[in-house]
Parts: C-alpha cells; sequence; structure tokens
C-alpha cells in the first residue's frame, strides 16, 4: 500500500505537469485481453465489478441517478459536488445518501467535502488524488469525460480502477409508442452487467414500462384533448417562461396537446427559446399554462411577464421539475399525472387514484415513495425535515414552497401586469 501510494503521487504530479494541452489515449481499446464482456458508452469493455467493498465513485452528470435508481447510494464514497445540495433540481436526491452525506448530514465539515467533487459535473486533479486515495470497486462516469479530461481519465485507469461510463440521455421512450429507446435499454444494459445488479436492471425497466401503462390506462378516458403550453424549463440552472420543449413527454403520455409541438429534439436537452409571436399563434381558448417549478421564480423581467400576459384568464398550474442536469426520469410520469389531473380531473383520475399511482411510480424506482432527506438548510434555507410517511413529492413541494415561494401542483394567476401569484384555497 506504502508502495502504491507513492506511485500515486507520482502519477498525480505528472498529470498536473502535463497540463491539459497534452493529449492521452485512454484506456485498451475492445480487441485486448481483458475478462470482460459488453462495452460501455464509451465504447470501453465492461469489467463486472467483483464487490463494492470499496465503494463507488459517482460523478459528472446523471451518474448518482442512476446509481441511486440501482439502489447503490448508499455505497457511493464520492459523488459530483452538483449533487450535495441541489434539491431544487433532483427528485432522486430525496432518496439517494452517499457515505459522506449519511455521515456529514448538516454538520458535514471541510474534511468531508473532498469527497465531492471540487467542480460542477467535471473533474479536477484534486478529485483525482482522491479518488486514487478511496481506490474504489468502480468509478461511474459519463461517457464525455474521457474527451473532455482525458489526462485524468487516463491517470485513474493507468492505476487500474475500474470504470463505466454512461450516456445522456434525453427522449428515452420512442414517440407514439412509447417504447423505451434502444439508448435507455442499453444504459441499463451497462449498469446492471459493471455493478453486477442485473436482476435491478430488470426491475428497472419494468419500472419505466409499468409507469408508462398507468399513466396510458388513465389518458385512454380522455374524450377531448386539451392544449396546454410549459414554460420554464430549466436544463442547468433556471429559466424563464419563454424556456420550453417541441416534444414535452408528460403532455404526450396525458394526451395534451402542445401548442408549439414539433419533432422530438434528439440532440442534447432539446430545451428552446420561444418567442411571444411562436406561443401566441397557437393559444387556443382551452389552452392551460403549465411552469416548471425550478423556474418559476425567474419569471420577474418584462420578457417574463409580456409573454404571461398572453394566458391571462388561461387555467394555470405549476409541475415538478422535468430536467435540471439530467432528466428527473421517474418525475416525467408525476408530470403526465398531474397533467392529466389538472387538465380532466375526476373524469380521468381522481384525487386518491393520482396519490397512489404517484408513490407506485416512486416505488419502482427507488423502493420507497418515503423523502429520506436529512438536510434541513437546503440551499441555505431552513425547511423541516420530512415526517415519516411524507412521500417524495410532498416533500419536494414543500422545499420548493419555502425556497421558491411556490409548492409543486400549486394553482396559480397571471396578474395584469404578467406577474404570478399563487391562488389561495
Amino acid at each position: 500500500m506504502q508502495q502504491k501510494g507513492i506511485i500515486t503521487i507520482a502519477v498525480v504530479a505528472i498529470l498536473i505537469i502535463a497540463g491539459s494541452c497534452a493529449l492521452f489515449l485512454t484506456k485498451d481499446g475492445p480487441n485486448d485481453n481483458s475478462p470482460t464482456t459488453g462495452v460501455d458508452a464509451a465504447g470501453y469493455p465492461i469489467e463486472p465489478v467483483k464487490n463494492l467493498d470499496d465503494g463507488i465513485v459517482a460523478i459528472g452528470q446523471d451518474s448518482f441517478r442512476w446509481v441511486t435508481y440501482f439502489g447503490l447510494a448508499d455505497k457511493c464514497v464520492m459523488i459530483d459536488w452538483n449533487d450535495s445540495h441541489n434539491y431544487l433540481g433532483k427528485s432522486f436526491m430525496y432518496v439517494g445518501r452517499a457515505v459522506v452525506d449519511i455521515e456529514g448530514s448538516n454538520t458535514a465539515t471541510p474534511a468531508d467535502m473532498k469527497y465531492y467533487t471540487h467542480t460542477n459535473c467535471g473533474i479536477t486533479d484534486d478529485d483525482v488524488r482522491t479518488i486514487l486515495e478511496l481506490d474504489p470497486s468502480i468509478v461511474v462516469v459519463p461517457k464525455s469525460f474521457y474527451t473532455d479530461y482525458r489526462n485524468q481519465m487516463k491517470t485513474i485507469d493507468d492505476q487500474g480502477i475500474n470504470t463505466v461510463a454512461i450516456d445522456y440521455i434525453y427522449t428515452f421512450l420512442e414517440p407514439d409508442t412509447f417504447k423505451m429507446t434502444e439508448q435507455l435499454e442499453k444504459q441499463i444494459d451497462v449498469l446492471s452487467l459493471a455493478l453486477d445488479k442485473e436482476e435491478r436492471g430488470k426491475e428497472l425497466k419494468k419500472a419505466f414500462t409499468d409507469s408508462v401503462s398507468d399513466v396510458r390506462e388513465f389518458a385512454k378516458n380522455v374524450k377531448t384533448e386539451r392544449t396546454a403550453y410549459v414554460g420554464s424549463l430549466a436544463y442547468n440552472g433556471a429559466h424563464g417562461i419563454e424556456s420550453s420543449l417541441t416534444y414535452y413527454m408528460p403532455m404526450e403520455l396525458a394526451n395534451v396537446t402542445n401548442i408549439v409541438g414539433g419533432t422530438p429534439d434528439w440532440v442534447d436537452s432539446g430545451v428552446r427559446t420561444f418567442s411571444a409571436t411562436e406561443i401566441a399563434k397557437n393559444i387556443k381558448e382551452d389552452t392551460i399554462l403549465f411552469v416548471d417549478a425550478s423556474g418559476y421564480h425567474t419569471n420577474t423581467d418584462n420578457t417574463s411577464k409580456g409573454l404571461l400576459k398572453i394566458f391571462q384568464g388561461h387555467d394555470a398550474y405549476t409541475l415538478a421539475p422535468y430536467i435540471w442536469t439530467g432528466v428527473n426520469f421517474d418525475t416525467i410520469f408525476i408530470d403526465a399525472l398531474q397533467i392529466l389531473r389538472f387538465a380532466y380531473g375526476d373524469d380521468v383520475i381522481t384525487e386518491s387514484e393520482f396519490e397512489e399511482t404517484v408513490k407506485k411510480v416512486y416505488e419502482r424506482f427507488y423502493g420507497t415513495s418515503e423523502s429520506n432527506r436529512n438536510i434541513d438548510n437546503p440551499n441555505k434555507k431552513p425547511v423541516e425535515l420530512p415526517a415519516e410517511g411524507t412521500t417524495i413529492l410532498e416533500d419536494m413541494s414543500a422545499v420548493y414552497e419555502a425556497i421558491r415561494g411556490v409548492s409543486i401542483g400549486a394553482e396559480i394567476t397571471i396578474n395584469d401586469d404578467g406577474s404570478l401569484t399563487v391562488k389561495t384555497q
């Protein structure tokens, strides 16, 4: 171990001296003689993990999200900085508790912070030092790390640390059929093999198909489709009402017509800015305004207010966060259920059916529908810890209300000046 430590220090020193301008190749290619089967999202052979006694490092966009879906959050000895505090954007953070989070809780010290990355969805030389010191059972990273951080990844690979690369997935269900895309199936297969969790992989595939079935079972009762616009969709950081998608999965699932709808954008998140003209020309008398709760608070400038005036007098509601540094896959089904409830009411889905089905979605993805939040000052504002039995959606709504001034699923009003207020019961 002492010799390995000396080698580690030397390797990292060489990395720092080399700087980012040096170009290295990483990992052996798929034709090497290592005992592996299958390839990951970056095209490298997968080495199934023998055990997780030394923990998981899950860094970069989506890594901790997927590890949490696989029920292994508590095996994570290092996670991304962006997954250490961001209760406003990510549903999985209400369940996933990494080792540093469990031990640190509200009293995490600067020493604990080394087990979060030093940057948002990236990897620094200091992070490499920590990873080599931890010598984890496996490291989960996005495939882009092999091009964006090739020096750092070469250092990790050269030390013989097992790594697996995952994909960025946005439109994960095929239009019209709502079957899982090939990309989504591969993602689950890659992680099932790498983490030696093939049974859980099958369960996750069923989580997607069963959740689709539940939503579509309610949606088949829709007699006349309503129209809607969803704004304030956030990919990475909050955005105003002009931020939306041509293909908003929850509306498609819920049989609601998107007034700015079009071909799915398969490149990156698909989130784009829409003009007042694009929005206004397709608005109908029955059009509902949906506002992603992650960006509700940003709609205070003249551009946002001008757009919102178009919807004055229309039904309007907030929805759970769809996308924030990756897609909240489970929340898309929750959003679809919310849209069915707001658009069609008891004729399609009753309040009790809504609550029961929401719990089922969470149980499939996490094994529980209850929030496990243990930080009572997320985003540096006090929010009472959830009582036993509080669902993820209820707790997320409480966090949003405390920090952003609006709950999830709130009915809202567009005022004469284009500002938004929450309707009181």
